[in-house]
């Protein structure tokens, strides 16, 4: 298993898409069993948080399959 840092770009469902911290945009879908739901996800692509996603392949598929996030900071509102 890996752990990738980035922002969340685009979110639809239980599917996002991160922008790493080098600029690489990478898919995922949110394992079943991870304890942040679908719903959460739109949260941190409106917040701008910078996450860490830990993740592994999904064998013939496009996307990885994220199986834990964790909020690293967030981006102050006066910022944006």
């Amino acid at each position: 298993m890996q752990t990738r840092t980035g922002r969340v770009s685009l979110v639809q469902e239980s599917r996002f898409q991160l922008v790493e911290d080098d600029g690489h945009s990478t898919l995922f879908v949110l394992s079943h069993a991870a304890a942040i739901e679908p719903q959460d996800l739109p949260a941190l692509q409106r917040d701008s948080s910078r996450i860490a996603v830990r993740c592994d392949a999904a064998p013939g598929k496009v996307a990885q399959v994220a199986h834990a996030i964790r909020i690293l900071d967030r981006v102050p509102e006066t910022s944006r």
